[in-house]
């Protein structure tokens, strides 16, 4: 908390270098797609969305989903175990600020 200045430095001093990006613990997922809890607003790129989705380890999981990652998840659609929630967030954050991930 005091890296992201939310929390006072009672003494001595931090530096950061380079950029810093906070993944929250608590994982969650809004109405919608699979696909577009992960992209979260941003363009589809097929080749880094898999290479995303295989760091995260969502491939059975999306096999597993009745329309795939078109699937809905929420109030309309299924309902995801809290380790699919948490690999979604996962997801989500890796497509934010990492991006394309070299395996």
């Amino acid at each position: 908390m005091t890296l992201l200045r939310e929390l006072g430095l009672q003494s001595g001093t931090i530096s950061v270098l380079g950029e810093t990006a906070y993944a929250s613990q608590e994982a969650w997922t809004f109405n919608g797609s699979v696909r577009e809890n992960i992209l979260f607003g941003k363009d589809y790129e097929e080749e880094k969305y898999n290479e995303i989705v295989y760091v995260c380890a969502l491939e059975r999981d999306i096999k597993l989903f009745p329309y795939g990652d078109k699937t809905l998840v929420g109030e309309k659609g299924v309902s995801l175990s809290g380790g699919q929630k948490a690999r979604i967030t996962l997801a989500r954050y890796v497509k934010l600020n990492v991006g394309f991930i070299e395996t």
